[in-house]
């Protein structure tokens, strides 16, 4: 990795981000679309707590301790704040806390996006 040319970054905490030389990067007020995540998401079952995504009072309504999976979890401004399921052709999403009215409208477009994936 040291032999490559990539751009390095360091994170709010001092490790180490890496990207191609000249990638383009997004404006940072762009804002992140919703997005239906499945279970065995490596961004939520990596060994570090990503409390930045789903935050630790959440974790318990994600994860338990019978099975080693975590709970289909949608993302919202990329953060974790609720759980979904495929059922009866439909994607059905349950949000830990009332969300905003734009939220649902977003997640309400991107579900009936996923259960037309899922019927093909």
């Amino acid at each position: 990795m040291e032999r490559l040319p990539l751009r390095r970054f360091r994170d709010d905490r001092g490790g180490e981000l890496l990207d191609l030389p000249r990638a383009p990067l997004p404006d940072p007020d762009t804002p992140a679309p919703v997005r239906f995540l499945p279970t065995w998401e490596a961004l939520l079952l990596v060994h570090a707590r990503r409390t930045e995504v789903l935050p630790e009072s959440y974790r318990p309504l994600v994860f338990n301790t019978r099975t080693p999976h975590s709970m289909s979890t949608f993302l919202v401004d990329g953060m974790v704040p609720g759980t979904w399921r495929h059922e009866g052709g439909c994607i059905r999403w349950e949000s830990f806390e009332p969300l905003l009215r734009v939220a649902g409208r977003k997640l309400e477009d991107e579900a009936k996006r996923l259960a037309a994936f899922h019927a093909e």
